[in-house]
């Protein structure tokens, strides 16, 4: 292990020998910001999960039009536009800025979607061929690296982080002026659970859904692919199962978008259903973008009927509990959220005495005025019952 990953690494055990050495003085306590701060006086079971999308960053619609369109001069100029939204997202303040609410709610265990990582090259444009790639902004690393500079260690979660779509590397113009390509960018997106260093995180699984949709790519198709991370997590006393997926987000001509979100929610209830029967029974909370509208669309439906309970529902009757979507360029001076796809689901036994939404307040805009991304998250304070249950 080296590299970033081995510095979350070591910030992770300072973290944990700190809290076992507030936890060995009488009458210490956490201190706010730090991790383990906020359980003194809370149920023995307990534990705060949290659902984040971070958001790739910009639009891919005109850039998936241009790729089906096979013109290389449309694809080149949708692709440098696109990245040049990118840039002007400041992924590195907006990963601090989300970094900042993970402190503040002080979450055990968060599910990430859109956890990016773009990449650029360089681009021959008499051969095509690219070379040298060189890592622009992995949002996970963004992220760690932000939680650790304020003191609280978090990891993630190995084997529970869904491998999604990425794009071949597309050329982009170096500026505005420049007649021809000479870089090319890539994007992968992956969903990450990532646990507080005082959380145990063991028997962890991933999946990828076999129901996808799949773009037209020149003369072929561009799979988008999507999957599933779990995780049976410990916080104290409480061991619960962590779901976390992100569902279909696109829809193209002919195929509707909300069936191959019921069929991958099938999928999804399968694959917890089989690692139940082969690990044993454990209370279960699924978190994620699930991109079907509560409480009318037909994916959130067929996933609360498979799970029982919604969090925010529980907790709020009566709240639409909106978290999209902001726009594009995460400019939007006023919260213009319309739909509630972000959720906390419940197994049996589970209780949510607190959910509350994070994201959703201009007062939480970045210093640059930009919102952390185009969602707003959810936040749910847990009960986990202590016997095995379904």
């Amino acid at each position: 292990m080296t590299g970033p990953r081995r510095h979350h690494a070591l910030l992770a055990l300072v973290a944990s020998a700190l809290a076992l050495a507030t936890a060995l003085v009488p009458g210490a306590s956490a201190q706010a910001g730090t991790p383990g701060a906020g359980h003194g006086g809370t149920p023995a079971r307990s534990a705060t999960v949290m659902t984040r999308n971070l958001y790739l960053g910009a639009d891919l619609g005109p850039i998936l039009a241009a790729l089906a369109t096979g013109n290389n001069t449309a694809i080149v100029g949708a692709a440098t536009r696109t990245w040049g939204a990118v840039q002007a997202t400041l992924p590195p303040e907006r990963m601090a800025a989300i970094a900042d609410e993970i402190i503040e709610a002080d979450a055990d265990v968060v599910g990430l979607q859109e956890v990016t990582t773009w990449t650029t090259y360089a681009y021959n444009p008499q051969t095509g061929a690219v070379s040298n790639p060189t890592v622009a902004y992995d949002f996970l690393d963004l992220l760690l690296d932000a939680l650790a500079a304020r003191g609280a260690g978090y990891y993630e979660v190995a084997g529970a982080t869904a491998h999604n779509f990425s794009s071949p590397p597309i050329p982009v113009l170096a500026s505005p002026s420049a007649t021809f390509p000479t870089r090319a960018v890539q994007l992968a997106d992956r969903d990450v659970v990532i646990a507080r260093s005082d959380v145990t995180a063991t028997n962890a699984r991933t999946g990828t859904y076999q129901n996808i949709v799949s773009f037209p790519f020149g003369g072929t198709t561009l799979p988008v692919a999507r999957g599933w991370g779990s995780a049976d997590v410990r916080v104290g006393k409480a061991t619960f199962r962590f779901v976390n997926s992100h569902l279909e987000a696109f829809g193209i001509p002919g195929v509707d978008a909300e069936q191959v979100r019921v069929a991958q929610v099938g999928e999804l209830l399968a694959a917890q259903d089989a690692i139940a029967a082969s690990s044993g029974d454990l209370p279960i909370v699924y978190v994620g973008d699930y991109n079907s509208v509560a409480p009318t669309g037909a994916a959130y439906s067929a996933l609360l009927a498979g799970v029982g309970t919604d969090a925010w529902t529980r907790s709020h009757p009566g709240d639409p509990g909106f978290t999209c979507c902001l726009g594009a360029t995460l400019t939007d001076p006023d919260n213009p959220l319309t739909s509630r796809i972000d959720l906390v689901l419940l197994g049996e036994g589970v209780k949510a005495p607190r959910a509350t939404i994070v994201g959703d307040d201009p007062s939480e805009m970045t210093a640059s005025g930009l919102w952390p991304t185009d969602h707003a998250g959810v936040v749910a304070r847990l009960v986990v019952p202590a016997r095995r249950c379904r």
